[in-house]
């Protein structure tokens, strides 16, 4: 596929890769992706304390490449007529700590946001409350070419734009290389399930809400192959 910008002669979408000056929607990604919830996003409790807007924490982790779950350059958005009104990352994960912070860079967000070692030092103490073990189950990757932060803004859901989203990134899995994809799912998010079951991804895992003591609805993995090369690696 073309990596600038991708136009379609049947609507006003477009697919490019995103940017620095994209932070602020992809931010937004991020929060909308981790909301269970309207207005609540899982970041949001470890964020108590520091005295910053959630969204404001975000964009920051953005601006230092703090977040292991996709680099700015690692997301692909969708426009309509100049304006984005979609966004994912496509990304590999680190094997060993699947958590979603570059804790490395976490210093560097600190000082952007003015923190103290007080203030960064109770983040942390959340942060590893709330995700405790490098490696958890729960986020390990099922795939070596791995999809998150899937968002679309209310006002364009249900036109197609997650299909075209979604696509580009496969496509891009296939361009590295990448045998297998995966994505996953909160349970109870009916219309993302249905989108990436009828894109092919299957079924690989559930872990209920029982799995996290009723304190998180739960989560549904799926995978789906890219190519049949079987020269393609997991690892690149």
């Amino acid at each position: 596929m073309d990596h600038g910008t991708q136009h379609s002669p049947s609507d006003s979408l477009t697919v490019r890769r995103a940017s620095a000056q994209d932070i602020p929607f992809i931010a937004w990604c991020n929060f909308e992706s981790t909301s269970p919830e309207p207005g609540f996003s899982y970041w949001d409790p470890v964020m108590e304390g520091t005295g910053t807007k959630t969204m404001d924490f975000i964009q920051a982790v953005f601006r230092a490449d703090a977040l292991a779950w996709g680099s700015p350059e690692n997301f692909f958005i969708v426009e309509q007529d100049g304006k984005p009104i979609g966004g994912a990352s496509g990304f590999n994960m680190d094997a060993s700590d699947y958590r979603p912070l570059r804790l490395d860079r976490l210093p560097q967000v600190a000082a952007s946001l003015g923190w103290n070692q007080a203030t960064l030092d109770g983040f942390f103490a959340a942060y590893t409350q709330v995700w405790s073990d490098p490696l958890d189950v729960t986020l390990s990757p099922t795939a070596p070419w791995i999809i998150e932060c899937v968002a679309v803004v209310p006002e364009a859901r249900g036109r197609g734009v997650a299909k075209r989203l979604l696509n580009a990134l496969l496509d891009e899995g296939r361009r590295l290389g990448y045998e297998q994809a995966s994505i996953s799912v909160t349970m109870g998010n009916e219309p993302a399930r249905r989108l990436y079951e009828a894109l092919g991804f299957e079924l690989y895992m559930t872990y209920g809400p029982a799995y996290f003591e009723g304190f998180f609805p739960g989560t549904i993995k799926y995978r789906m192959r890219l190519m049949q090369d079987e020269a393609a690696s997991w690892a690149r």
